[in-house]
C-alpha cells in the first residue's frame, strides 16, 4: 500500500477524497513496497499548534508496543539504519528533516529504488518504514530535529534488530547534497 488510505487522510484534512489527485508524497512512497506516508494537518491559533496522531488503520495495522524520541543536530545525518524484523513508524516532531529510504530487500520488486521525504514544522507527517528498508535522516535546518518513533517491536538490547552503515556508503546510491529546484 503506497499511502495511508483515503479514509484517515480525508478525515484529518476535513475534505472528501473523491477526485483527489495523487500527491508527490504518495508517488514517492509508491517507489518502495510497504512504505506509507501521511501528512498531519495541525490546528493552529495564536497560542500554538496541535497535531493529532490517529492510532487506527490503515496506517497503524500493528499495535503500538514501544515508543521513543530521537534527535538530529543541525547539519547532521543519522543513518543509514535497517531492521530485519521490525518496522519503524516515524512522526516528525520538529526541525527541517529529510528522510531517505533505500530498498535492498532481495525479494522486493523495488530493490534498488530510493525515495525521500521532507518534513518541516509546517509540514509534519507519519512515515511507515517496512522491515528490510534502509533509512537515514538529514537535518538540513538550523534547529534541533526530533522524531518520535513507534516501532512495531520492543527494543531488545540482548538482540538488537539494527544494522548500520555510514551516510556516505557506496552501497547506497544516494546524494546527500540538497538541490534547489
Amino acid at each position: 500500500m503506497s499511502n495511508a488510505g483515503p479514509d484517515v487522510a480525508s478525515r484529518l484534512k476535513g475534505r472528501p477524497d473523491q477526485g483527489r489527485e495523487r500527491e508527490p508524497d504518495e508517488i514517492m512512497a509508491s517507489r518502495i513496497a510497504g512504505v506509507q506516508i501521511l501528512r498531519i494537518p495541525g490546528y493552529h491559533d495564536h497560542r500554538g499548534s496541535m497535531y493529532p496522531l490517529v492510532f487506527h488503520p490503515p496506517f497503524w495495522t500493528e499495535p503500538v508496543v514501544h515508543g521513543y524520541i530521537f534527535t538530529i543536530r543541525a547539519g547532521r545525518i543519522k543513518g543509514w539504519g535497517m531492521h530485519r524484523r521490525q518496522a519503524d513508524r516515524y512522526f516528525s516532531v520538529s526541525g527541517s528533516l529529510r528522510t531517505a529510504l533505500y530498498d535492498d530487500r532481495e525479494d522486493s520488486p523495488d530493490r534498488g529504488n530510493v525515495c525521500e521525504f521532507y518534513f518541516t514544522p509546517e509540514s509534519p507527517g507519519l512515515l511507515y518504514i517496512p522491515p528490510g528498508v534502509w533509512h537515514a535522516t538529514q537535518n538540513w535546518g538550523s534547529d534541533l530535529g526530533r522524531i518520535l518513533n513507534f516501532p512495531t517491536a520492543v527494543f531488545d538490547p540482548a538482540e538488537p534488530d539494527k544494522e548500520r552503515l555510514e551516510p556516505e556508503t557506496p552501497r547506497i546510491p544516494f546524494d546527500w547534497r540538497l538541490k534547489d529546484s
